[in-house]
């Protein structure tokens, strides 16, 4: 994956853009040291745009003018960084402002993307590749504000993730409410190397190039599902990933995902993941902090000749083969065979590698399914009892939601957790997953595993509600309860 180090005058350049990698699956950079089916339209959302069949060139240009003033304030820049950042002001916003945020992560390594809000109430879609394993999150928007956030859901194999502000009456992106075609315009809006950092997105125009595009190393280097998706002229940057791609009618037709960077002879080509209904879905499971479960089968497959699919006696467009089969996996247990051509699987008719990973990634956990298979000319049906996919990237979802304050790691109690009895269980909370040697709180009795009921003299249910609790109250005001023994903890920072 390729990285753009941008370093700072004192460190004798001004812009220095280090990548290494020709494809990027992230068009988020890293900055060093110093340098879902249709949901309604919201209320506080853009007005939808319309389009005339005939207009000219100046009539184009004024729509994209429209497109970029109507959406840009649904449209946010992604700070993030996985370095401690301690500043109480930090979660505040209205303590911090783009000026106060450039200075205090200019001392650290940050990463910066794009994201577009899709609820009134501050939740905003962004890559989980923008995100992932960084402690702190921040966003700005069109107008200048910045908002501390946190992750509430992420599916890295899909990667996607959706952030929360602790902000309400939020001006929303529409999603388109038909498939993307081959032809249409697309305009990108977002945060290019971090330009965009301080506000005032970036606009680049161009057309939906071809549809159904996979990138199969990208995928399998970095274990997520980059297929079916859009790949655009529309100039896409780091910096762009997780931003939206728009149409003329200022709807969201895709997320912006991957680059092919440019070279000496060539222009950079941008990808997009479309936005289905199957995303749409996705989304709204995210917000709620819902996992999102893979199945997996164990087993690697191509799309066949056309020769090898007439000799399974298979029509033009129909079946996958399969190349390899892991041991003790699923496949193995169901008999599956080197040169099976799968044909269907669960109800679902398979055409080529892409369709069948989607279709066996979607499948049902734990249930026995079944597949349509060819082998040796003769059509067989076979059971396949698919198993929760391996994850080697940790999803966010309601249990594992976490902030960081005043050098503790806070999140959700455990189910599990053992407090001796169920009578010494506290009702809600937030359990103090880690703490720093030098946090303020270790002297006022705090430890690990600590659970806080209260800040504030508000009860403390969930990260979320710890977010609005801290943007909303003025940190010499922040005194702490905690569960067993009951105490109030200082306020003092």
């Amino acid at each position: 994956m390729g990285r753009c180090i941008v370093r700072s005058a004192r460190r004798g350049a001004i812009a220095l853009f280090s990548l290494s990698g020709f494809l990027l699956s992230c068009n988020s950079i890293g900055v060093s040291p110093g340098r879902a089916a249709q949901a309604p339209p919201s209320p506080s959302g853009s007005p939808k745009l319309e389009v005339s069949d005939n207009f000219g060139a100046a009539d184009l240009e004024k729509r994209f003018e429209e497109v970029a003033r109507s959406a840009a304030p649904s449209v946010v820049a992604i700070s993030a960084t996985d370095a401690t950042v301690e500043a109480d002001d930090a979660l505040r916003t209205n303590r911090i402002n783009p000026e106060k945020l450039a200075a205090m992560l200019d001392p650290v390594d940050r990463t910066v993307g794009t994201g577009f809000i899709v609820d009134p109430d501050g939740y905003i879609v962004t890559n989980d590749h923008v995100v992932a394993n960084n402690q702190h999150l921040w966003v700005t928007t069109d107008d200048h504000k910045v908002y501390p956030a946190i992750i509430v859901g992420s599916d890295p194999r899909a990667d996607l993730a959706v952030l929360k502000i602790p902000a309400s009456h939020m001006p929303v992106a529409h999603f388109a409410p038909a498939a993307v075609k081959r032809g249409q315009w697309a305009i990108a809006l977002g945060n290019p190397y971090g330009l965009a950092g301080g506000g005032e997105m970036a606009v680049s125009v161009g057309v939906v190039s071809a549809t159904n595009r996979s990138l199969p190393k990208l995928s399998s280097k970095e274990d997520r599902l980059y297929s079916d998706l859009i790949q655009t002229t529309a100039q896409i940057n780091p910096g762009n990933s997780g931003g939206p791609l728009f149409d003329l009618h200022g709807d969201v037709i895709g997320i912006n995902a991957a680059v092919i960077l440019p070279q000496k002879f060539t222009n950079g080509i941008g990808f997009a993941i479309p936005v289905t209904g199957r995303i749409r879905q996705e989304i709204e499971d995210l917000k709620h902090g819902h996992e999102v479960v893979y199945s997996w089968l164990g087993v690697r497959v191509s799309s066949p000749s056309a020769q090898e699919r007439k000799e399974a006696g298979l029509g033009e467009e129909t079946g996958v083969k399969v190349e390899s089969v892991e041991s003790n996996s699923p496949a193995a247990a169901a008999k599956l065979q080197l040169g099976d051509v799968i044909a269907m699987f669960n109800g679902h008719s398979v055409g080529n590698s892409d369709q069948f990973v989607r279709v066996a990634g979607e499948a049902p956990v734990d249930q026995k399914l079944t597949a349509i298979v060819y082998r040796g000319g003769k059509q067989l049906s076979v059971g396949v009892t698919p198993i929760r996919r391996p994850a080697p990237s940790v999803a966010v979802t309601r249990e594992s939601q976490r902030l960081r304050w005043r050098g503790m790691l806070l999140g959700p109690v455990p189910a599990n957790w053992d407090f001796g009895s169920a009578k010494q269980r506290p009702v809600g909370g937030l359990m103090v997953i880690a703490i720093d040697p030098k946090s303020p709180m270790l002297k006022e009795g705090v430890a690990q595993g600590s659970v806080i009921t209260s800040i504030a003299g508000k009860p403390v249910a969930d990260v979320v509600a710890l977010q609005h609790i801290l943007n909303d109250t003025a940190p010499d005001a922040c005194g702490i309860e905690l569960a067993k023994p009951k105490q109030i903890v200082s306020a003092e920072p």
